[in-house]
């Protein structure tokens, strides 16, 4: 099996992942099988150009810099899938951010099926993303341990069998940090992840359970199924990565080692399963799995999504972008950790809300809201 591949995000941790899995599967498939068609990235051009002299892409986008000496250069993912995209290409989903949105909107519109890591995609602009993926009739298999776990549990059971979808998180690096410790935990406590090796934006977010606040909203959105629906769990291993509880009161659940090359290239080889490039479960080392409820006083994120979802329209789009803005903060260490949460509250119930979502509206609702957010960053500087 083969098919024609965008990797849009290729330089970051799942596009360096993805990269990986192409070049097993070519190994299985032979050279000329899955053909890379384009590899876009934000600033790094050195690796970009690397990754597209390897894999043989046709054309690039670079979205900061685009001097690049190479063939075929664009200034943006979604002017790369314009000009290239077929109907029935797989295009990885991989920036990471806001950013995400327009080039995933115009692959489905090209007729681009969706491998899907950008979480803040569905987050931000779910009911549009969604819609169009509906009508269009595209494939959209999610990337997410997470949610590739709970789709992989499903098995395409219809919605009214499902009680329960239970997301699993790691807890991050904070995990068994004293609770009043935790709100001027430093950069380099929090970018110490015991279990995964992601991005910085994504290994803050784990520290304060925000990654599991935006799965969660991500999975209502993926799944169809409401708050009370959903729920996440404590589980330190990253061994159990989602669980499905149906209405006769079975759980079925998905397990494998904590490497994001498996979900990678289940979403490329869906429906089909292939050899995989991943180390095997060893359960000598897993002799006992441990599951702890989320205490909701050291991870208040968990209840804010539940909000968002309570709440729908652009709710999302202002949780996503004030977080993204409190998150670089905290990175750049203008910001406590222990600041971010009440900002990104404070956005969500300052701002206007509207059940009106379209694209425009979810842009402007993104804009307010880091506006927003920048103001009451500055203001805390100021204070402090």
């Amino acid at each position: 099996m083969s098919r024609r591949v965008f990797i849009l995000g290729s330089t970051g941790s799942i596009g360096r992942n993805t990269v990986e899995v192409i070049e097993h599967l070519r190994l299985r498939d032979g050279e000329g099988s899955w053909p890379v068609v384009g590899l876009s990235a934000g600033s790094n051009a050195e690796l970009l150009l690397e990754q597209a002299q390897s894999l043989k892409a046709k054309a690039v986008s670079i979205t900061i810099g685009s001097e690049l000496n190479f063939e075929c250069v664009y200034a943006s993912a979604e002017e790369l899938i314009r000009v290239h995209a077929k109907k029935g290409d797989l295009v990885v989903a991989a920036i990471v951010g806001f950013a995400g949105i327009a080039s995933v909107l115009q692959a489905i519109e090209c007729g681009c099926d969706i491998a899907l890591a950008n979480k803040e995609t569905l987050v931000a602009a779910g009911e549009l993303v969604m819609d169009a993926v509906q009508k269009s009739g595209v494939r959209l298999v999610p990337i997410d341990s997470e949610h590739s776990a709970v789709f992989q549990a499903l098995s395409n059971r219809p919605n009214n069998e499902i009680a329960k979808v239970t997301l699993t998180a790691s807890g991050g690096s904070l995990r068994n940090m004293p609770l009043e410790e935790l709100p001027d935990a430093t950069v380099e406590q929090v970018l110490n992840h015991p279990t995964w090796t992601m991005g910085a934006k994504v290994t803050v977010d784990s520290a304060s359970l925000m990654n599991k606040a935006l799965e969660l909203i991500e999975a209502h959105w993926l799944f169809g199924v409401s708050e009370d629906r959903l729920d996440a769990i404590i589980h330190p291993q990253s061994v159990v990565h989602g669980l499905v509880e149906f209405i006769d009161g079975s759980v079925i659940a998905q397990l494998s080692p904590p490497d994001m090359k498996l979900p990678i290239q289940y979403a490329l080889t869906y429906p089909s399963r292939v050899l995989g490039c991943c180390e095997r479960l060893d359960w000598s080392c897993n002799p006992m799995l441990q599951f702890e409820t989320i205490d909701y006083v050291r991870y208040p994120a968990i209840q804010l999504a539940y909000e968002v979802i309570r709440r729908g329209g652009i709710a999302g789009a202002l949780f996503n972008a004030a977080n993204e803005v409190v998150v670089h903060s905290f990175l750049e260490q203008t910001l406590p950790f222990g600041s971010m949460l009440p900002i990104v509250e404070e956005v969500l119930g300052t701002i206007t809300h509207s059940d009106h979502v379209t694209f425009d509206s979810v842009v402007k609702a993104d804009k307010e809201a880091r506006e927003l957010a920048d103001e009451l960053v500055a203001s805390y500087n100021v204070k402090s």
